[in-house]
């Protein structure tokens, strides 16, 4: 069942018939999707036309429609959600009460585990070693950001670190093919970091309606800095996520992203959807990945609003 609708064709028009999200280009219907079964609509290509009846059904049933490209993210949806105060008024507690450091620590725990384990879920065959060496060192950035009372600037260092050594360690070692010599992000011209930026994007989408959902202020942030328009709390979440959703899905098809990037766009976000519909064990039950971040988000919003603790979802490699 489609949940997630990704558009990136130049001059493809969403409209609206009867209660089914209608695709057409150059006046030819191509596809018909019931509302019903969407949750949101990413638009990630310049000279897409959307009706108002369209924008006006998808706010009535809470769908989430967001545009974003390598350089801005912009999110339209209305205030029909359960949106509390009370959980906005915690957030901003947060900055006074602590809970905003104990949480960005969390988060960029649960990031380097979640990277150690892509790390060596793809060395189970070769560099057994060498992925061992660099897990003993991110082993001890955890301890570091466990033990130690930090700075957002000392967590940021931290952070870091642990990305510097991990995306070394992926291009050494080839896993993201022989092409890949280091991490760029917005002005990116290699294909895999291309795809990176691309599945990142995908991913703020599906973290900002958890966030919405949950009735937090995606602007309002622990850890990255706050500006205009920048979703801080959706970013610092993402943190949790990177990994798992998106770079396991690019180091599995690195191999393949040769030659127009365009071309390949399509295939990248299918896989990522079909990500985040794998079930996996959540609390004694098997859940969807989708429905474990929401789950996770809710509990992040519990945390901010009086929970003792909040720990991040960390996948088993």
């Amino acid at each position: 069942m489609l949940k997630h609708l990704v558009v990136d064709s130049y001059g493809v028009y969403l409209g609206l018939k009867s209660a089914r999200l209608i695709v057409k280009k150059d006046g030819v219907l191509l596809k018909e999707y019931p509302l019903k079964n969407l949750k949101t609509i990413s638009i990630k290509s310049r000279g897409v036309g959307l009706s108002s009846d369209l924008a006006y059904a998808c706010g009535m049933r809470g769908v989430k429609i967001f545009f974003n490209d390598f350089k801005s993210h912009l999110a339209l949806h209305t205030l029909h959600e359960h949106k509390s105060v009370n959980v906005i008024k915690h957030q901003i507690l947060s900055e006074q009460n602590g809970k905003d450091l104990a949480l960005a620590k969390e988060l960029i725990i649960g990031k380097i585990k979640n990277q150690r384990s892509t790390i060596l879920y793809f060395s189970r065959h070769k560099n057994q070693e060498k992925a061992k060496l660099i897990s003993n060192k991110l082993s001890l950035l955890i301890g570091e950001l466990k033990k130690f009372k930090l700075s957002k600037d000392e967590i940021f260092g931290i952070e870091g670190s642990a990305a510097a050594m991990y995306f070394k360690y992926l291009s050494e070692c080839e896993l993201l093919g022989d092409e890949f010599i280091n991490r760029t992000g917005r002005f990116a011209e290699d294909n895999i970091n291309k795809a990176l930026n691309y599945g990142y994007a995908i991913l703020q989408n599906h973290i900002y309606k958890c966030v919405i959902n949950a009735g937090l202020n995606p602007y309002f942030g622990v850890l990255h800095s706050l500006r205009s328009a920048k979703p801080s709390l959706v970013l610092d979440i993402m943190e949790e996520y990177r990994s798992f959703v998106v770079d396991r899905n690019v180091i599995k098809l690195s191999n393949r992203l040769k030659g127009d990037f365009a071309e390949h766009k399509k295939f990248i976000a299918q896989q990522i959807i079909n990500s985040l519909s794998k079930k996996l064990n959540y609390n004694h039950s098997k859940l969807s990945l989708e429905s474990i971040m929401q789950r996770q988000v809710y509990k992040l919003s519990g945390f901010l609003c009086g929970a003792n603790n909040y720990h991040s979802y960390v996948f088993r490699w």
